[in-house]
Parts: C-alpha cells; structure tokens; sequence
C-alpha cells in the first residue's frame, strides 16, 4: 500500500496527541517493506512544542513519522536506515525539500535518544 494509505488506518486517541492503528499497513519506503502492526501508537512528528508553528507534529509527513516511530520502537532497521525512510517517506508524500531536510536533520542531529531508550529495553 502507498505511504499516504498509513492514515486510513489510523485512529485518534482520547488524548487528540496520539494514533493508533487499526490494522497492520504495510508499505514501501526507500526500497524497505515495512509492516507497521495493528494496534501500534504513535505521537505522529515528536516536534517540541516551541517549533509547533513551523513544524507542527501532524502534517502532509505524518504517515511518513508514523512509519518511522514503527521503526525507532522495533529497530527493524538501523537508526540512519530508519532515518533515511522518514527522509524518502516525506518526498514521497510531497512534503517541500526544505520541510523534509529540516526535520531530517532534527532527527539525524537529535533521535539519538529516542532510539537509545528502545534499545536499553531490549
């Protein structure tokens, strides 16, 4: 299924903050298919709150974040693969190339503890 498809199968939480999916999707990204599985929450973009006007954590990239919370939660991939996917996952879903690289390079420069946090809890 298409990238963008992500969303169909994604319900809002009482929160408003959060989704979870109703059923498994699987999709294409950056030459990885990717299973993200039923039930799997995500907070979409984990944007700080002071950047929310200019990167607000939902947009045209939240299928895109969506896939790549997935991948920072199993460690299916390694963190740049997983990085490099919600890099092609937002060109794919025509987010503007300067939207796509700033928050590649927010993730790329600031992930490291997010992805490090899953991986102390293998």
């Amino acid at each position: 299924m298409k990238l963008v498809s992500v969303l169909k199968f994604a319900e809002i939480q009482e929160d408003g903050r959060t989704v979870r999916l109703t059923r498994d999707c699987k999709v294409l990204v950056n030459g990885h298919t990717i299973t993200v599985k039923k039930d799997f929450c995500s907070d979409f973009a984990s944007v700080p709150r002071i950047f929310w006007r200019v990167f607000p954590p939902w947009g045209k990239y939240s299928p895109a974040a969506i896939v790549h919370d997935w991948l920072y939660v199993t460690g299916g991939l390694t963190r740049k693969e997983a990085d490099l996917c919600f890099l092609h996952g937002m060109k794919e879903l025509g987010v503007p190339a300067f939207s796509r690289w700033s928050m590649y390079r927010a993730v790329r420069g600031f992930a490291w503890a997010i992805w490090g946090k899953y991986r102390d809890n293998d």
